[in-house]
């Protein structure tokens, strides 16, 4: 698979519904039986259920994973049609990142904070006493 197909914003995959194509049930069967198995794996144990292993026969988009699965996919399809799936944007993303831990944006943040409330954060207004 290319590259190129998962994460730029002008791939072929931004212009079908990835949730009518993985619901077919050859989206799933065509896959091995080890690769269901991990594909399962992956997932979370559903609280309500034993702990027995999901049939990796059964489509998981036909279990009770479903609506988790299509919000997961529906946020993917929004991350890769806005280019956050290039290497370059998750680069910059992480940058950014270690930044605002390291307080590089703190002044700003401050500032709007303060335009927004009309006045200074004050931390040890909020401690219990």
């Amino acid at each position: 698979m290319s590259d190129r197909l998962i994460s730029q914003a002008n791939s072929r995959l931004t212009k079908v519904n990835l949730v009518n194509l993985l619901t077919r049930e050859e989206a799933w069967s065509s896959l091995d039986l080890d690769t269901r198995r991990e594909l399962y794996r992956m997932l979370p144990v559903p609280p309500h259920t034993s702990d027995s292993e999901p049939d990796p026969d059964v489509h998981p988009l036909k279990t009770s994973y479903a609506k988790y699965i299509k919000h997961f996919i529906y946020e993917w399809e929004q991350d890769l049609a806005a280019g956050r799936n290039t290497a370059k944007w998750q680069k910059q993303a992480k940058q950014a990142s270690g930044e605002r831990i390291s307080g590089a944006y703190d002044d700003w943040k401050e500032k709007e904070r303060e335009e927004h409330w009309g006045q200074k954060y004050d931390p040890e207004h909020f401690k219990k006493n």
